[in-house]
């Protein structure tokens, strides 16, 4: 699917090129199989009609996943700094523990 000018994809059903590099082409074939996958089950669902509506739904969907997870990847590094911080902590706990070469 890739031609001089870019890179074709499909996207319900309608081929669009897109001005990205070949090193572009595997991420952004599986960005378009992720669209279609999402835009297939926004339409089993039935309640959707119309492609523009069901694009505008499927971005909004793909937009709340994505700040999900940077929210949760916020927290994971939040998390990991505390565990560090603790660490450093229990660390320096233990030095003070360990025998002096002067004590015996």
């Amino acid at each position: 699917m890739s031609r001089d000018g870019g890179i074709a994809v499909k996207v319900l059903d309608r081929e669009y090129l897109i001005a990205a590099g070949s090193e572009q082409r595997d991420a952004l074939l599986a960005a378009a199989d992720y669209l279609n996958e999402r835009l297939r089950e926004l339409r089993r669902g039935g309640r959707v009609t119309g492609n523009e509506r069901l694009l505008a739904l499927a971005a909004l969907n793909i937009a709340h996943e994505l700040l999900q997870e940077r929210a949760a990847r916020r927290d994971q590094a939040a998390a990991i700094e505390r565990l560090g911080a603790l660490e450093a902590r229990l660390t320096a706990a233990l030095r003070t523990l360990e025998p002096t070469p002067h004590s015996g």
